[in-house]
């Protein structure tokens, strides 16, 4: 003997639940993934922002000691060729290592809109599945038909 329908559209509907809440919890996990992935990634590049600025620092030293040491060959030591050349690479670095930062702090804006994206979407997914569910319950429970009011015939 099989089983009244009543059973059956329960057990689907049970069904649909576990296999809509396990799907909410992995949207879930996959946004949190997410987000510590944008996190990871805007370590990355902070890490390799600060090795460029200690480039751009490293080369503009060895810039300004070439021009001393010439400086110190030739007799110009007190010139204004030296001072000038020395204040050059000076605001060349200053200039370089300016557009460093806004360039990190560009990355950072990124980072942090991406991972909001990425939440933003695994929340809509889980309110998804939780509306998909309550819409199988919904025509699990009859539907529109179980709303009517029960028809009297005289």
């Amino acid at each position: 003997m099989g089983m009244d329908p009543i059973t059956l559209a329960y057990i689907a509907i049970g069904t649909q639940a576990v296999g809509t809440i396990a799907s909410a919890n992995q949207q879930r996990r996959a946004g949190q993934a997410a987000q510590r992935q944008y996190e990871a990634e805007g370590r990355k590049a902070e890490v390799q922002n600060i090795r460029s600025v200690r480039q751009q620092i490293r080369e503009a030293r060895l810039a300004q000691a070439s021009m001393t040491n010439v400086a110190a060959q030739t007799g110009g030591m007190g010139g204004s060729g030296l001072a000038g050349g020395t204040a050059s690479v000076g605001a060349q670095l200053s200039s370089n290592l300016n557009y460093m930062q806004q360039i990190a702090k560009e990355n950072t804006a990124i980072g942090a809109a991406a991972a909001e994206g990425a939440q933003a979407m695994s929340n809509a997914a889980v309110y998804g599945a939780i509306g998909q569910l309550g819409g199988t319950i919904f025509s699990g429970m009859g539907g529109f038909k179980a709303l009517r009011p029960p028809t009297t015939t005289a």
